[in-house]
């Protein structure tokens, strides 16, 4: 993996452009390595499974699983702040949900949407090419 070359960010200036203690806001979303609770995947190619909001019960398309299927529909890319360790974050850049599946989690015994997320060429982390 390659560094990105933007300087680390407190959680205050996150917060500034994030505008949102969630996960999911208008625009943008937070990943972390399992410290939230939620499972992110980071891939080889650099994209990264999202799972989506709701840690009990099957998720509904509600809230921020409601701005993710939008942004998929319109194609519309989200920022994305990845949690490097306390007050530790890091810009990746824009990324564009690129597909979702809604599936039985057996072990969980509850419905989860998966949202497939790619960086935007020369936006993130990176590249795509």
């Amino acid at each position: 993996m390659s560094e990105h070359p933007s300087s680390p960010l407190s959680w205050r200036e996150v917060l500034a452009r994030h505008k949102s203690l969630r996960g999911i806001a208008q625009g943008s979303l937070l990943v972390d390595r399992g410290e939230s609770g939620y499972r992110n995947r980071f891939l080889a190619d650099g994209r990264i499974v999202y799972p989506g909001e709701g840690l009990e019960g099957n998720q509904q398309p509600t809230r921020g699983n409601a701005i993710l299927l939008e942004a998929l529909q319109t194609g519309s890319p989200l920022r994305v702040f990845l949690r490097e360790g306390v007050n530790r974050w890091r810009d990746l850049g824009f990324y564009r949900v690129e597909g979702v599946e809604y599936r039985l989690e057996e072990a969980e015994r509850r419905y989860i949407y998966w949202f497939t997320l790619a960086p935007v060429e020369n936006g993130g982390k990176f590249s795509t090419g």
